[in-house]
């Protein structure tokens, strides 16, 4: 199974972190007392490694693995080092009390079942908790940047609904546009909006393409991460906007989303993007394709989606919509519409929080304990790649 980071890359350190400091962990035998045994299976996950396959890079049972990760039994110093090698994460990464993932109450399990994955079933639970381990990494490095950083308060609205209500997520969207401030008309930049109101976004290379997104609401932070892989603007808003809808309308679980909450948030998402008393006097009742390459430009949404939310609002009859649909496989626009949106939208929190606090990769990765390469990788991919054009 491919890692969660890249090999790592040795980056300029000159920069630091100020604020509070973590406990400083220097010796094997501090890592040895301080060990946690959540934070050896997260750095397991993250490599995307089983006990087992663990177990192969090292001399350790994976029956040993398993009661470290369990906290039955602790390692020695010796040991602390041997799985530190084996992982490629630094010695005080296994240490309680060095960032919000080493702290004694996280529930991994439980986290496991908060994380909302678009195509869920498209992907097996080992890579859903590899890509999940993001969402801490994430998570970590807010802790330490909001040290120095005041970063947007959580400001979301909390609007539970029904299981069996589908058509309720739709007035939910209309509140948190009301609620958020959100004129009429498109919403001109997603991520940025969902950052301004406390929601951390992030971009990784998450191993199956099957996956567009996927969150965790964390209480201090909500966290969305984005496939950073052939990212496109209208898909990227409605996969961000699905997984708000998440936040704001469903209670964590440790079971895994069924269909119906997923169809929820696809509603929310529709809504948030496509007022249903906005968008409704505009959409073709057929599919006229000229004008609807003009409607995606104009809201920022794929064709597929304003053709799913013509059906949705009943302008467009089912067989109609069905047939629509058949005719998008059949040109190939199911994954290459026409109609160009432009640069996708990039996040922007936790890359201009770290240049506000002057931190480097590596800085972070000491404040953290995280690898480098594993910082490195997330803030690179949540920057906006493209060359800055001076004047």
């Amino acid at each position: 199974m491919v890692s969660a980071c890249p090999a790592p890359v040795k980056v300029d350190d000159s920069l630091t972190v100020s604020g509070e400091p973590s406990t400083p962990v220097t010796t094997p035998s501090e890592a040895a007392a301080l060990f946690s045994g959540q934070r050896l299976r997260l750095a397991r996950e993250t490599r995307g490694l089983s006990q087992r396959e663990l177990s192969d890079r090292t001399s350790i049972t994976a029956a040993a693995i398993s009661q470290f990760e369990k906290g039955s039994s602790r390692p020695s110093a010796a040991t602390v080092v041997e799985l530190s090698d084996g992982l490629k994460f630094p010695l005080q990464f296994f240490a309680a009390g060095i960032a919000p993932t080493s702290t004694a109450d996280l529930d991994l399990d439980l986290i496991d079942g908060f994380g909302h994955f678009r195509s869920l079933r498209s992907i097996t639970a080992a890579q859903r908790r590899q890509a999940l381990s993001v969402t801490h990494l994430v998570r970590d490095i807010t802790a330490v940047l909001g040290r120095d950083v005041r970063l947007p308060a959580r400001d979301i609205p909390w609007l539970p609904i029904a299981d069996d209500d589908e058509s309720g997520a739709e007035s939910r969207a209309a509140e948190v546009r009301r609620a958020w401030g959100v004129g009429p008309g498109p919403v001109p930049d997603v991520l940025r909006l969902l950052e301004q109101h406390g929601v951390v976004a992030a971009r990784h290379g998450i191993e199956t393409s099957a996956v567009s997104a996927f969150s965790v609401p964390f209480v201090e932070h909500p966290v969305v991460v984005l496939h950073k892989h052939g990212a496109k603007r209208d898909r990227d808003r409605f996969s961000a906007s699905h997984e708000l809808g998440h936040i704001v309308m469903h209670e964590p679980d440790q079971a895994l989303a069924s269909k119906t909450v997923e169809t929820q948030a696809h509603r929310f998402a529709a809504a948030f993007l496509m007022p249903a008393d906005q968008i409704a006097q505009e959409l073709p009742s057929k599919p006229d394709w000229q004008r609807l390459v003009q409607l995606k430009q104009k809201w920022a949404v794929s064709i597929g989606a304003l053709l799913r939310r013509a059906n949705t609002l009943a302008i467009m009859p089912d067989t109609t919509y069905a047939q629509a649909m058949r005719t998008m496989s059949t040109r190939g626009w199911r994954t290459e519409e026409p109609g160009d949106l432009g640069a996708p939208e990039s996040p922007a929190l936790l890359t201009r929080a770290a240049e506000l606090a002057g931190a480097s990769y590596s800085e972070l990765s000491r404040a953290t304990g995280w690898p480098e390469d594993c910082v490195e990788d997330v803030l690179a991919a949540s920057a906006d790649s493209r060359p800055d054009l001076a004047l």
